[in-house]
């Protein structure tokens, strides 16, 4: 099955206004996937700094991430003033949810893969085209990316 990535860059003045909210809300029965956060880096809103932090903490020094439900992870995504990081999975197989040794692995692997790279910009990889094409229409500062 061909992979295909988007990168989006949508900002002002430099700074990225494309948000983890504004990406899950595109796709597609979210609670039909498993999901994963493998990386997380963000400044939380007022008042959820211990919380988030917690998650930060569990996230990032553990072995495979960490498994999440999708009104979990869209209750988390609202709760940011800015990311800085986030490399998040979506699978139908809960077994493909983990650390990869290559990223390119990752891609192909998993159903859906967002990442947030410095704070710059998203790049999405879906097995779902109609994903990609719903982001690429949303945003106006996109690149699509071919996964070899």
């Amino acid at each position: 099955m061909k992979i295909q990535g988007i990168r989006i860059s949508d900002g002002k003045d430099n700074v990225l206004r494309v948000t983890l909210s504004d990406i899950l809300k595109e796709v597609a029965d979210g609670s039909s996937f498993y999901w994963v956060i493998l990386f997380l880096d963000g400044t939380p809103n007022p008042g959820k700094g211990v919380f988030l932090q917690e998650y930060e903490n569990k996230i990032n020094n553990s072995e495979n991430g960490l498994t999440i439900k999708w009104d979990e992870l869209l209750s988390i995504s609202s709760n940011f003033f800015q990311m800085f990081e986030t490399i998040i999975l979506g699978s139908k197989d809960p077994k493909l949810l983990k650390r990869y040794e290559k990223e390119e692995d990752m891609y192909r692997t998993c159903d859906i893969v967002i990442d947030l790279i410095d704070c710059a910009f998203w790049e999405v990889y879906s097995k779902e085209q109609s994903f990609i094409n719903k982001l690429k229409k949303k945003f106006k500062e996109v690149e699509l990316i071919e996964v070899s």
